[in-house]
């Protein structure tokens, strides 16, 4: 006969019993008939069968509570998803809920409008405490699924500024996903971001209750960088929407928020460049303007300082023409008095062997002639002195002059508006009237 196996002792009957039932794992649907929230946070309740008097004590851990976003109270219809448990101490089985949703588009609405009315009371939702969006977003955080179309509507529409895009890929249908979009918001706290953005196209009230949880809102409320949701609507707006700094129904729009201070960068950026191209091509304008003018009036002067010197040198040469001439005259005539004077005196017996007086004319005629020389040389020395301050040396060197009135221009305070201005340059002159003095 085949041995018999030893007998359990109660605790690991009931280890082999809990490892079978952890095993069968179910969605179970009832009405809460009845609650009871312990101090520790954690949920024990009851549901019924609608069709009979059969009932299934469930509990639910606090953590797993607060991620549900549901308050649970009598005559709720919900939807339970759990394993079984038999808690030895009490001697008593129990549904342990992972999570619990409500069933049917009236009891989410219900408790959409009473979550709602609460986070409203609380200020969650008040402008006030709405973070601006950075300037120039670059660093961009994305929770949604990457699977479907709002990814590739969102990643279309951003333009190429250099955006750096990490994404994280989370389910978002249905009322069970709010547990998983928090943790997906929780976890871009620890990564250095711009902003955060929340994407999902729309649906119904029941496809979109992940967004309307309470764990999720007050996440989006308190994180440190700004929010933008771009969910798609139900009936009303989402809470999770609500609470963001910044929200907008399509992907697509979210997209050109976060290109908006890009692209009016870039527009103010080619317009200052067609204003600062305009300004200088102008000055230049106007700089070749007054270059103009001015080279006009520096030809006149210096044409009119060149007629002046013409004249003074005329003046001078002929002054010393005459001079030359005259010493010339006065030469002979002395010549010719000394010839009387010697034949006079030479007449007179008294006075014929006289050395003196024949020597007295030919001193007087050397004494000339060397005062003569002297005014020659001066002359010559005053001749070359203005040679050599002769202004066409400075024109041949590039200089020009200017003239007004006939006199050098040596500041603009001897110009008047509308006056005549000459202009002399080494190879001719020009004239110009003065329109504008700077």
């Amino acid at each position: 006969m085949p041995e018999e196996s030893s007998p359990f002792s109660v605790k690991e009957y009931i280890a082999e019993l809990n490892a079978k039932l952890s095993t069968v794992f179910g969605d179970v649907v009832g009405e809460v008939s009845e609650v009871k929230k312990h101090g520790s946070g954690h949920v024990y309740f009851t549901i019924k069968d609608k069709d009979s008097v059969d009932t299934l004590p469930c509990a639910i851990w606090r953590s797993r509570y607060a991620m549900s976003s549901v308050e649970i109270e009598v005559g709720m219809e919900l939807l339970v998803k759990g394993r079984p448990n038999y808690y030895g101490p009490h001697g008593k089985l129990s549904f342990i809920a992972d999570s619990v949703q409500l069933v049917g588009e009236g009891a989410l609405l219900k408790a959409y409008e009473k979550l709602k009315k609460k986070l409203e009371e609380e200020g969650i939702f008040e402008p006030s405490k709405k973070k601006p969006l950075p300037a120039y977003p670059h660093r961009i955080g994305v929770v949604t699924s990457v699977h479907g179309a709002v990814i590739h509507d969102f990643n279309n529409n951003l333009k190429k500024y250099g955006f750096k895009v990490r994404i994280r890929d989370t389910r978002v249908e249905g009322p069970e996903s709010g547990k998983d979009i928090t943790l997906a918001v929780r976890a871009f706290r620890e990564e250095d971001i711009d902003v955060l953005v929340i994407l999902r196209g729309g649906g119904s009230i029941q496809s979109l209750a992940g967004f309307d949880n309470e764990a999720l809102v007050r996440e989006i409320a308190s994180f440190p960088t700004p929010v933008i949701a771009g969910l798609g609507h139900h009936q009303d707006v989402p809470l999770a929407a609500l609470a963001a700094d910044a929200m907008e129904s399509t992907p697509s729009l979210v997209a050109e928020l976060l290109n908006e201070s890009w692209s009016t960068a870039q527009y103010s950026l080619q317009k200052s460049e067609s204003i600062i191209l305009r300004s200088y091509e102008y000055m230049l304008s106007s700089v070749a303007g007054d270059l103009d003018r001015t080279y006009i009036r520096i030809e006149r002067a210096l044409e009119h300082i060149f007629d002046l010197y013409t004249q003074t040198e005329r003046t001078i040469r002929d002054g010393l023409t005459k001079i030359g001439y005259a010493i010339g005259q006065s030469k002979r005539e002395m010549e010719g008095y000394s010839k009387t004077i010697l034949s006079r005196f030479g007449a007179s017996t008294k006075y014929a062997k006289s050395e003196y007086l024949v020597k007295t004319p030919v001193r007087l005629i050397a004494l000339f002639g060397a005062r003569v020389k002297g005014c020659s040389t001066y002359l010559q020395q005053m001749e070359r002195l203005i040679e050599t301050n002769n202004p066409e040396r400075q024109l041949k060197l590039g200089y020009s002059l200017a003239f007004a009135e006939g006199k050098v221009i040596k500041s603009s305070k001897d110009l008047t508006k509308c006056s005549a201005l000459s202009l002399r340059f080494a190879d001719g002159g020009a004239e110009t009237i003065i329109k504008e003095i700077t």
